[in-house]
C-alpha cells in the first residue's frame, strides 16, 4: 500500500482554500503526527528483517520474521497507521471549498 503523504493532504487542503488557517494547521499536525509514528514503526520492522537477514543465510523466498510476533504487532501497527492517513486525506477531500468548522 502506497502511503498518502503530509505534503498531499498539505495540497488538498490549500487547494480548498485553507491555507494556515486553524483547520490546515489541526490537520497537518496530526498527518504529520501519523506520518512520524509510521516511520518509526517502519524503522523498527526493517530493524527485524535485517536481524534476521545477518543471523541466518536466507532463500530467496525466505521471510523469518513473519513468524515473529513483534513484527506482526509492528506491521498491524503501520497497517493501521496507513488506513488512518488515508481516511484523512479523503476526509480533506470531501472539505467544502472556504468552510471551516471552527467558525460559524
Amino acid at each position: 500500500m502506497r502511503v498518502v503523504t503530509v505534503k498531499a493532504i498539505a495540497k488538498e487542503l490549500h487547494e480548498r482554500g485553507h491555507y494556515l488557517d486553524e483547520l490546515y494547521q489541526i490537520t497537518i499536525a496530526y498527518a504529520t503526527s501519523l506520518h512520524t509514528r509510521y516511520c518509526t514503526v517502519d524503522a523498527r520492522c526493517d530493524a527485524i528483517e535485517l536481524r534476521y537477514q545477518t543471523e541466518e543465510e536466507l532463500g530467496p523466498y525466505e521471510y523469518p520474521w513473519l513468524e515473529d510476533d513483534e513484527w506482526n504487532l509492528l506491521d498491524d501497527e503501520r497497517s493501521d497507521i496507513e488506513d488512518e492517513l488515508e481516511e484523512l486525506f479523503n476526509t480533506v477531500i470531501g472539505f467544502e471549498h472556504d468552510c471551516n468548522p471552527f467558525k460559524k
